[in-house]
């Protein structure tokens, strides 16, 4: 084992395939380093019973970064939380009425959609241990704590195009990025994994240089940056792989479990 005490990692694309499967090895890897005092933390933009449920399959006893870093919660314990502003979030929902996207709301833990599409909500929430609430207008819905919002767009030019809109209108009010080929995420400026990873390590005391972080899109990139090794899996967006330290095989290869023997573990000799 070397210096590293931190392993940070996207869920989705990362540890999970397509399918939401992840490998036997991956798991038993994830055991070695819990058990050298190596701590692993999933670090998603899914809600908190999106991503939960992974943590346990795992086998994991650290706390989950959620909501691309707007929430870290251990179990009812919320250590850190960082939600949109109301008046934005109602922003949002009007932007998204007048350019006709798809928005899914995030209030209070709850997923939120005034557009039942059956589609969009069928391949969002397969596989993810998420439900969600349909109302007849958000405009009904009492907002409190609003940790994020997000479009679907079916249509990558469109989301695109959409991204650097948004990104104009909501200078320096949200962070937008991308978690998906067909997904834009808005949260707060301070809620990104990113931020998140730093409190962590102000958490547990633990230096840039003992943290390696992993993950697969643009969402993952400053929490990429935040780590003393940086690893891209090789279905990784090209703006993650420019960073990176290391691209590892891709998902479907069980590329982060090669990574893991690659700079931790001390399995596989570096090449």
């Amino acid at each position: 084992m070397n210096n590293i005490k931190l392993l940070i990692t996207d869920i989705d694309g990362t540890v999970l395939n397509e399918k939401c499967e992840y490998t036997p090895k991956l798991k038993n890897l994830f055991h070695i380093l819990t058990n050298n005092n190596v701590k692993v933390v999933l670090a998603t933009g899914r809600m908190f019973m999106g991503a939960d449920p992974v943590r346990q399959q795992l086998e994991l006893k650290t706390p989950v970064v959620c909501y691309q870093g707007a929430m870290i919660r251990e179990g009812d314990k919320i250590l850190h939380q960082a939600s949109v502003k109301n008046e934005i979030a109602k922003e949002v929902i009007e932007t998204s009425r007048k350019k006709r996207f798809h928005l899914n709301l995030y209030n209070d833990d709850v997923l939120i959609v005034e557009d039942d599409n059956k589609k969009f909500m069928e391949d969002y929430t397969k596989g993810r241990h998420t439900t969600y609430k349909v109302v007849n207008s958000f405009d009904e819905v009492k907002l409190n704590v609003v940790s994020k919002l997000l479009a679907i767009v079916y249509d990558e030019n469109e989301l695109l195009k959409l991204q650097e809109e948004m990104k104009e209108q909501f200078k320096g009010r949200l962070t937008i990025v991308r978690s998906h080929k067909y997904y834009l995420e808005f949260t707060d400026p301070k809620a990104t994994k990113g931020e998140a990873l730093k409190f962590l390590s102000n958490y547990w005391g633990i230096k840039k240089e003992e943290i390696m972080a992993s993950g697969d899109q643009d969402n993952d990139f400053d929490m990429l940056q935040n780590a003393g090794i940086k690893i891209a899996m090789g279905n990784a967006s090209p703006k993650l792989k420019e960073i990176a330290d290391f691209i590892c095989p891709t998902i479907n290869e069980d590329g982060l479990s090669f990574a893991i023997e690659k700079y931790i573990t001390g399995e596989i000799k570096c090449v």
